[in-house]
């Protein structure tokens, strides 16, 4: 388990925002908690997932609920994925 960060831009922030009990309980499939940051400027937001098991968290991105999801709250492609690196400090 580690810290992931996932960032993406979203067609609409009402929108995206509007998911967030939907995105709540796909996140409790692949990860201990989340914060989500938003853009100062821009369409886009950063989440930080807390002990994210990796390989649950690409089969949820990949399955079909996933990418219903994506397209339903608006999320852009790319997904920039950055994890976190053990003694990087």
């Amino acid at each position: 388990m580690t810290t992931v960060v996932a960032s993406h831009a979203v067609s609409d922030m009402a929108t995206w925002l509007a998911g967030g009990d939907h995105r709540k309980a796909l996140f409790a499939n692949f990860c201990a908690s989340y914060r989500i940051f938003r853009h100062a400027n821009e369409d886009r937001v950063s989440i930080v997932f807390e002990d994210a098991d990796l390989e649950k968290m690409q089969a949820i991105i990949n399955s079909e609920e996933g990418k219903a999801a994506r397209a339903k709250h608006g999320v852009l492609e790319p997904i920039e994925i950055h994890i976190e690196i053990e003694g990087g400090t």
